[in-house]
């Protein structure tokens, strides 16, 4: 009986955090979607983060097709609103593919960013209310149960970023790892 309780009350409590993780969200989204007039300047977006002066370039990097890898790195997204490993290392100046398969039995993304990005996914993520078919950043792709995808990356700076999953409810359940990035 004493572990049944228990696990009532871990649950009740998990829940709460859940609720209080998703309604900052919400409050987050709400405060940043305000309008702005000609004189302003407009919300910051994933698209700032992305070097203008060349399309697919982002602060950290850039994506790649083709051409020499320095190595493969293995990720697996499971159900349990995981990845493994949820932490990897590369180097500045490497290139590197991700490969990742989704084990589980429910849809998961794979999004790599900053946590500015990975914030500013997760509001649009949102607000799409299940529509998930628009993935057009080239760091971002979905991944059905059983599939395998590949994302191939220049790392160009040191620091650390984040890659994470946003379908509805998985990134606030934790479901994101970190690359650290060394020079």
């Amino acid at each position: 009986m004493h572990g049944r309780t228990r696990r009532r009350t871990q649950m009740k409590a998990y829940r709460s955090r859940l609720v209080i993780a998703l309604m900052a969200v919400s409050l987050i989204v709400a405060a940043c979607s305000s309008t702005t007039d000609s004189n302003e300047v407009a919300d910051t977006t994933m698209a700032d983060d992305m070097d203008m002066e060349g399309a697919g370039e982002f602060s950290f990097g850039s994506p790649m097709e083709g051409g020499d890898v320095d190595h493969v790195i293995e990720i697996t997204a499971m159900d349990d609103f995981s990845f493994s490993p949820k932490n990897v290392a590369v180097q500045s100046g490497e290139v590197v593919t991700f490969r990742v398969t989704n084990a589980g039995a429910i849809p998961h993304d794979f999004v790599l960013g900053t946590e500015e990005m990975q914030d500013e996914h997760e509001a649009e993520m949102a607000e799409m209310s299940g529509d998930m078919d628009m993935h057009s950043e080239p760091n971002v792709f979905s991944l059905e149960p059983g599939e395998t995808k590949e994302l191939t990356w220049h790392f160009t700076d040191s620091g650390s970023i984040i890659f994470g999953c946003h379908q509805p409810g998985h990134y606030a359940a934790g479901m994101k790892g970190s690359v650290l990035i060394g020079s």
